[in-house]
């Protein structure tokens, strides 16, 4: 069963990395590039475990750092932060989705707005208030809705497992 969730996790960081950094920054619709590789961390903090979701955090942050960003260690950083917090907030797995999603939906926010205040600390100017309209809440939507597929793709990953608690 394990190796299951780790072929299913890996395959979903490399989709995700291959999302991120060279699919749909070419094809999007109006300029909206959802945040895939968090939506895979945070699914994978809910269904399997904050550690599957710290490995992924870190290495794909990076990796995406490295290949598409001027901020090194920036998103990694911001993962993390956002699958701690989603574990802080969401214990149990019996939680219904639709809440699981809007969680992840107000993380990926989150991590937009703090990117959004790096950027502008470090000397990009850009109009704030159309920028959150326009473009955080829609791509905070879009990798909400992307957690939801990925949690999808990750729940019948676990079925026959007995707790150990």
């Amino acid at each position: 069963m394990a190796l299951k969730k780790y072929a299913a996790l890996v395959f979903s960081f490399l989709a995700a990395l291959l999302l991120d950094t060279a699919v749909l920054p070419k094809w999007n619709l109006f300029h909206l590039v959802p945040f895939v590789m968090l939506a895979v961390m945070l699914a994978a903090a809910h269904v399997f475990s904050l550690q599957d979701a710290i490995l992924i955090g870190a290495l794909g942050g990076l990796l995406e750092d490295v290949l598409c960003e001027n901020m090194i260690g920036l998103t990694s950083a911001l993962c993390l932060i956002a699958a701690a917090i989603l574990h802080g907030l969401v214990k149990d797995k019996d939680t219904k989705l639709i809440l699981v999603a809007l969680c992840i939906m107000a993380l990926a926010f989150g991590v937009e707005l703090l990117r959004a205040l790096a950027a502008w600390v470090i000397g990009m100017r850009f109009p704030f208030v159309n920028s959150i309209l326009y473009g955080m809440l829609p791509r905070a939507l879009l990798t909400g809705l992307w957690g939801l597929l990925f949690m999808a793709l990750f729940r019948p990953l676990l079925k026959g497992q007995v707790d150990a608690a």
